[in-house]
């Protein structure tokens, strides 16, 4: 997507490149076609492909990031340790950003941390694993009065 011919493909393919992240970023099944076509119908925005691009090509270095959020993200980078209670939830299956990634961050957090790998699951645990996500969500919420 940091190239020409990968943005063209993106703007013209969105469909498909959507549905090959669903199909490799987590185990297989997670999912069926009418799940996936109900999401898709929203990359019909004319706005889609380029948002998606844009996104991707921030955290990539390879676009500027919206000037209009230059405050926020100087303070989120000035930020070291963060002093909120955090529930992290990672899919074991998760093939873009590996569950490994997520172990060990304890000395960033002040307040309570509680990091939850959860098994068989991919890059989309809020679809794939919708009811488990939601009771460590809500248990995480009423431990610490949010709720």
């Amino acid at each position: 997507m940091a190239t020409a011919r990968g943005a063209e493909f993106v703007r013209n393919n969105g469909k498909k490149f959507a549905r090959y992240q669903w199909d490799s970023w987590g185990p297989l099944g997670w999912f069926d076609d009418a799940i996936f076509d109900g999401v898709a119908s929203s990359f019909e925005n004319p706005d889609w492909a380029d948002v998606t691009l844009h996104s991707y090509r921030v955290r990539w270095e390879e676009a500027e990031p919206d000037p209009r959020y230059a405050e926020l993200a100087r303070r989120q980078a000035a930020v070291k340790i963060i002093t909120v209670p955090i529930l992290t939830l990672h899919g074991g299956d998760d093939r873009v950003v590996f569950a490994q990634s997520s172990e060990g961050l304890e000395k960033h957090f002040t307040a309570f941390y509680r990091r939850v790998v959860l098994d068989g699951i991919g890059h989309f645990p809020t679809r794939e694993a919708s009811d488990q996500v939601s009771r460590l969500l809500a248990a995480f919420l009423d431990s610490h009065g949010k709720r």
